[in-house]
């Protein structure tokens, strides 16, 4: 007869090997065609079965015993039977072994798919679960100790439901009393419509034993997770009884709850940590990550679980990142700084901090990341804008010394040196104040320094030293320089004032010079005017026709208004602006006070000085003398008293003048297209002026404009106009 492993090949022997108790295959017909070591030897209790004939057929062994009165014999025929003509897949079995009942097997019966017909055969020794069973039977006071004072719950029960009799630890365990128990029943702790205790029930019911877990309710509503053994047996009368063993899970739950729980929280606590956070093995391959990785690199986690952690690093980095790793776990621990390749192809920048640790005999590394791109790109930009700023300073026009916190000069430029006529040598390391400040200007020029480095800017005109002690105009510019909120240097620059000065000499000598050369224009135009007016004097002395005298006279004040203000210009240091109050007074007071002829008084106020540009003084003069000449040349001009006030608020300019009633009033056409009216209006043009008749208690005229000191010259406003 060939051997019984030479069916199966090695594989499928190491395979029937693995499995726990004594197994064996049969074919359709019921003969063993292959088994394991196990079955073999005669362990796991297959003396059940004459494994030591030359040939074993399980149907022909199990109808002998049948024959002689064992039942779990034909327990066995039967579920075979139905397990290869299909109507099961599997089945399991508890039985004794032998005649005495002192040996017991848990035999499970399961199909093996294929072509032909074949059954898994597997015996497993429960002796000792079902002799303490026994034996609590048998023994009464060994079962009522072992009832009694067992840790773990016992309920005593038939196949109806109902409870016979718990034990103090079930009693604990569901919060129920004996007889609380024993009167509810089974439905008291069991939701005998759940699936799980329906399934259960099957199982005891085909296979006389249950064990697995399931679910009590407790008095207070609670579930009470438990692992129970239940076993069903005949008592003394032959009917089915019951026997349940369970402990309480809760605490295992709890416990693996709390694992659960803290899982989750170390899972939770690694995604907080900011930056990358990985776990290595030997292999390079990384086991463990937190979501940063996966957000920062963009890779899945399942391509990260396939991927060794080299090839995270940029390929030019990856030779040395990999041989600094080995050394890592050599030396266990590390830092370095590479280029990450995200999955789109991009590269960060990433500081690394490894540990290594064992777990379970296996070494790990831990490593931490940071990402330090924008930082690398600020220190490069830092060190850029550092270079441009150095070359700056050395090419710099301005004579420029860079100060330190110990007020000793770090640094100097071509430029100071070629000011100041110092070598480099000679300024380095000295205080730059001794060197080019004299000692009236020391303590002023050491209160800027000291203010400069307590981050206060300044800029002051004053005088240095050169080396051969000549003095330079300068300005001085001290600026501090901060870095990460303190003040590290301080930059002085020094600004050569000397061309500067002397232009604005020049410039003051030529504004001197100008000056006195409009004085002397002033002057002249006065005396040729006055001239002027003189020969209209003498015109109006030999003068017999009171018409002619009158019209000579207007003209003579014409005149004599223009002259006025030249004489005002050049006899004040002003040679533009004049005030024209005073002028105004001096004016009124020549022409009219002293001409017996003209029977009018005059007042002239003002609330302050009102300085006009001389292109609006002189037609607002020649405007109100033409005013003037108007009411003079009225009937009832005689011991009339006129006010002139000047009202100067911001730009605007306000004359207001009372007494010249019957003016402008109710004008006629003749009067208004008047010689003196059209002069009027000429010179009111020539300033933008308005003109107005008021009426509100007291009749007066009034002149509105705005004071432009920019107007320049004699003809601009005309020609605008």
């Amino acid at each position: 007869m060939t051997k019984r492993t030479n069916i199966l090949s090695i594989t499928e022997k190491h395979f029937l090997n693995a499995i726990p108790g004594s197994a064996a295959i049969l074919d359709e017909s019921g003969t063993v065609i292959a088994v394991n070591s196990a079955w073999e030897t005669g362990a796991n209790c297959p003396c059940w079965i004459d494994h030591k004939k030359e040939s074993t057929n399980i149907f022909e062994h199990c109808q002998l015993m049948v024959a002689g009165g064992n039942d779990y014999a034909l327990r066995l025929i039967l579920n075979l039977r139905e397990i290869m003509d299909g109507e099961k897949p599997s089945a399991e079995l508890t039985m004794s072994v032998n005649e005495d009942k002192n040996l017991w097997c848990k035999v499970s019966i399961s199909l093996i798919k294929g072509d032909n017909i074949k059954v898994l055969l597997v015996f497993n020794d429960v002796t000792s679960n079902m002799q303490a069973l026994m034996s609590l039977r048998d023994s009464e006071e060994k079962y009522s100790h072992h009832f009694k004072h067992s840790v773990s719950g016992i309920i005593l029960g038939n196949s109806e439901g109902q409870i016979l009799d718990v034990n103090p630890a079930a009693c604990n365990m569901l919060g129920y009393s004996r007889e609380e128990l024993i009167k509810g029943g089974r439905s008291l702790i069991v939701d005998q419509d759940h699936p799980a205790h329906l399934e259960m029930l099957q199982t005891r019911e085909e296979n006389a034993y249950y064990e697995g877990e399931k679910e009590y309710i407790h008095k207070n509503g609670s579930i009470i997770p438990v692992e129970i053994t239940s076993v069903v047996y005949r008592n003394g009368g032959g009917k089915l009884n019951v026997i349940n063993t369970f402990r309480d899970k809760s605490v295992e739950k709890n416990t693996q709850f709390s694992l659960e729980e803290e899982r989750r929280f170390s899972q939770t606590a690694l995604n907080s940590i900011p930056g990358i956070f990985i776990v290595v093995n030997r292999e390079e391959k990384v086991v463990r990550w937190n979501s940063a990785l996966n957000h920062d690199l963009g890779y899945t986690s399942s391509e990260l679980k396939s991927m060794n952690c080299i090839s995270l690093f940029d390929d030019e980095d990856k030779p040395w990142v990999q041989s600094v790793i080995k050394k890592i776990f050599d030396t266990g621990s590390g830092n370095f700084v590479a280029r990450v390749s995200t999955k789109n192809s991009s590269s960060r920048s990433y500081h690394f901090h490894f540990n290594k640790f064992v777990s379970n005999d296996e070494e790990f590394l831990v490593a931490t990341a940071v990402d330090k791109t924008d930082y690398i790109e600020a220190e490069n930009n830092r060190e850029k804008n550092f270079e441009l700023m150095s070359q700056l300073f050395e090419n710099s026009p301005l004579a420029t010394v860079m100060i330190g916190p110990d007020r000793l000069v770090q640094k100097v430029n071509d430029s100071f040196i070629s000011l100041f006529g110092y070598s480099e040598e000679e300024i380095l390391n000295k205080k730059v104040n001794k060197l080019i400040t004299s000692e009236q200007s020391f303590n002023e020029a050491l209160k800027v320094n000291n203010k400069a480095f307590e981050g206060i800017a300044d800029t002051q005109e004053t005088t240095r030293l050169t080396k051969n002690r000549q003095k330079i105009p300068v300005l001085v510019n001290t600026v501090p320089i901060i870095y990460d909120g303190e003040i590290i240097a301080v930059y002085g620059i020094y600004v050569d004032l000397r061309e500067q000065k002397q232009l604005e000499l020049n410039l003051q000598k030529s504004i001197q010079e100008k000056d006195i050369l409009l004085q002397e224009v002033h002057h002249r135009v006065k005396n040729n005017l006055a001239i002027i007016a003189g020969l209209l004097d003498l015109q109006i002395i030999n003068e017999k026709d009171p018409v002619v005298i009158r019209k000579l006279r207007e003209v003579h004040s014409r005149v004599f208004s223009i002259a006025k203000i030249h004489e005002t210009l050049y006899q004040q240091e002003d040679v533009v602006m004049i005030n024209f109050v005073e002028y105004l007074h001096t004016v009124i007071e020549s022409l009219y006070a002293k001409n017996l002829e003209d029977k009018f008084t005059y007042t002239i106020e003002s609330g302050a000085p009102v300085k006009l540009n001389l292109n609006q003084a002189v037609p607002l003069s020649l405007a109100i003398n033409e005013l003037l000449n108007i009411k003079r040349n009225t009937r009832d001009s005689d011991g009339t008293e006129i006010s002139i006030k000047l009202i100067h608020k911001d730009e605007n300019v306000q004359v207001h003048i009372t007494g010249l009633n019957g003016i402008m009033s109710t004008p006629d056409e003749k009067e208004t297209s008047s010689f003196e009216y059209l002069l009027l209006n000429t010179f009111l043009n020539q300033i933008n002026a308005q003109i107005n008749s008021l009426d509100n208690g007291e009749k007066k005229i009034e002149i509105r404009f705005l004071k432009n000191d920019l107007v320049k010259g004699s003809n601009n406003a005309l020609i605008n106009n």
